[in-house]
């Protein structure tokens, strides 16, 4: 059929006007090279925003926002050349209640003729605003969401399962191992999987048919021979018979934790391996519900069976010795202080197995993990049984106490005969010796001292060290103590000014030993003829007494050591200087048994304050 044949041929003129304006399309005609709207029906009118009165009247004039688009210039080739045209998704600017709107449409421009001869142009016009619209959000919320999952490592990919077409993301690509604009098939991805993992992928795609979801985890193996893990996820879309029609996902490449996985398992094995050679036990335990996690070897130390979850009271505690229960309170309560201990546990203590009944001497370390308020969750660290060097221990300070013991007597009366004998020398007025009698006596107040001192260590270490609380006049101690110390102070400035009467309730005994012990460092670290100063200050709720000389000072990394048992700093500064380094542990320890502190202001060769402090009541009379 004749394209250009005039359709209106045996239709009247009326009925054809009645067929446009039923016409479920919108339709217009236009008739002459001015393209004059010789009619248009009620749809066509609403398409172009139009009132009737623009019938009869030239295209151009009827829609003037139509200039400079290319419709008019086509409208009138088709009328000239008497081809038709057809036109699909075409964008228009039209006005429409009195604002312009960019529109498009699908339409068709044929040519009207009369016996051979083009006499107008007929529009068909269907507008697709909406689909177009909505077809471009989807695109562009696409392409959004391919930014923003290739942003995250993730490549996405849609495989049609009918033909195996795949549309996949350019990151996909980069992750088997192409580049970005490669042109891949469905099976030159899978031709990448690693041969031992094959069945890996297969057995995922085979259950994601049933299931619906598709999952799985794999290596590949990349052109230049290099393997890489990828993780899939997708899911499976299905037609209205269950049949699989297309399979959406993403993918992303997990090389990275993996590497650190496996690097964790190693450390995991070789810290396994060390702890069982070490025969550490381990614990981990959450707070807020008390139950532990204990490796074996932490189980036969309490002689608990089983691989269950610890209780802390039905386990823990129940097998702790009597006499150790309120330290590990103590312990527990300051690790739980992030502020005072920074999360450190540090504790030694006895357990009675709970079914082999045997005493173990235990030492715990861990480290407690807080939250964002500062508030323990979790405690972790081992424990080693230091059963065998405790006893040990135990036995060297038996014996350093009968020996001290055995000591005293024959000192006793050593001292007594020279103090007999330095009599009958002032008596005869003999210089010599004198001199000679009163430096043996120093040097027996030092070996009595010393003895005294292992004594009281090895009470303090065996908990047979006790306090005889006392009401007394800290002032007037700190004077006795500091007179006593000025005849063997080496020519030292021991200088004290004494202050109004500061009454403390405390072992006085003990008090003194301690300021004996730091007025003698200060006195045997500082040079000759130097200051050594006494100061005591008080607040609402302490003392303080405070010992500073002119010394050669401590270094930063000996000041958190220098309180421990047995510790001496070792460097060129302090060659030549004796003693067993426990005058200062000892101090400590009485200090803490009076719930006080004790510590160190130094700057290395610039001398020392050595300072405890001691709970103060205002109302206390002596």
């Amino acid at each position: 059929m004749n394209p250009n044949t005039n359709f209106e041929a045996g239709l009247s003129g009326q009925s054809f006007h009645n067929l446009m304006a039923q016409a479920p399309v919108a339709l217009s005609v236009l008739r002459g090279c001015d393209l004059i709207i010789e009619s248009a029906n009620s749809i066509m009118l609403e398409v172009w925003g139009k009132q009737s009165d623009i019938i009869n009247r030239p295209l151009i004039e009827g829609l003037p926002e139509l200039a400079g688009q290319p419709f008019v210039a086509l409208l009138q080739s088709v009328y000239t050349n008497g081809n038709a045209y057809y036109g699909n998704e075409t964008k228009v600017a039209l006005v429409r209640n009195g604002k312009t709107e960019i529109c498009y449409f699908d339409f068709v421009y044929k040519p009207l003729t009369e016996d051979g001869t083009v006499t107008g142009v007929m529009v068909v016009a269907t507008e697709v605003t909406g689909q177009v619209q909505a077809r471009r959000k989807l695109q562009d919320a696409e392409e959004r969401l391919r930014l923003a999952t290739e942003s995250t490592g993730l490549a996405t990919w849609d495989l049609d399962l009918q033909n195996k077409a795949i549309i996949y993301s350019p990151r996909l690509a980069e992750i088997f191992g192409y580049s970005r604009d490669a042109v891949l098939q469905h099976s030159h991805l899978r031709n990448t999987v690693h041969p031992n993992d094959l069945h890996i992928v297969l057995k995922a795609f085979d259950k994601a048919i049933e299931t619906g979801i598709y999952y799985y985890e794999a290596r590949v193996v990349w052109a230049d021979g290099s393997v890489h893990w990828i993780r899939t996820t997708g899911k499976i879309f299905y037609d209205e018979n269950k049949v699989p029609l297309r399979m959406l996902g993403t993918l992303i490449d997990i090389t990275d934790q993996h590497n650190i996985i496996d690097r964790l398992k190693e450390r995991e094995e070789s810290l396994r391996m060390a702890t069982n050679a070490a025969e550490l036990g381990t614990f981990d335990m959450e707070v807020a519900s008390r139950i532990s996690v204990w490796n074996k070897r932490h189980r036969e130390l309490f002689g608990v069976l089983g691989d269950e979850p610890v209780d802390y009271n039905e386990v823990f505690w129940a097998a702790m010795h009597p006499d150790d229960k309120q330290k590990i309170d103590n312990a527990i309560d300051f690790a739980f202080n992030k502020k005072l201990s920074n999360g450190d546990y540090d504790v030694e203590y006895r357990t009675i197995g709970i079914e082999d009944g045997k005493l173990r001497w235990i030492r715990a370390k861990g480290k407690v993990l807080f939250n964002e308020q500062d508030e323990p969750v979790r405690l972790i660290g081992a424990v080693l049984d230091i059963t065998e060097s405790k006893q040990n221990e135990i036995r060297k300070n038996d014996f350093i106490a009968m020996a001290s013991h055995e000591l005293k007597t024959p000192l006793t009366s050593v001292k007594a005969y020279i103090q007999l004998l330095l009599a009958k020398a002032k008596n005869n007025g003999d210089g010599f010796m004198i001199n000679a009698l009163e430096k043996s006596e120093n040097q027996i107040k030092k070996m009595t001292n010393l003895i005294y001192g292992f004594l009281d260590l090895s009470k303090l270490e065996s908990g047979r060290l006790r306090l005889n609380a006392d009401v007394f006049d800290i002032g007037k101690l700190i004077e006795e103590v500091a007179a006593d110390s000025r005849p063997i102070s080496q020519g030292h400035h021991i200088i004290y000014h004494e202050k109004e009467p500061v009454i403390i309730k405390a072992d006085r005994e003990k008090i003194g030993q301690v300021i004996s012990n730091l007025i003698n460092n200060a006195v045997k670290y500082s040079p000759k003829d130097m200051d050594v100063t006494i100061t005591l200050s008080q607040t609402e709720d302490n003392i303080k007494v405070a010992v500073t000389d002119n010394g050669i000072g401590v270094k930063l990394k000996d000041q958190d050591k220098i309180f421990q048992r047995f510790y001496r700093v070792e460097d060129e500064s302090t060659k030549g200087f004796s003693g067993f380094g426990i005058g200062l542990y000892l101090s400590a320890e009485i200090i803490h048994l009076h719930n006080g502190t004790i510590g160190v202001d130094s700057n290395d060769s610039k001398g020392s304050t050595f300072y405890f402090t001691l709970p103060y009541q205002p109302n206390i009379q002596e």
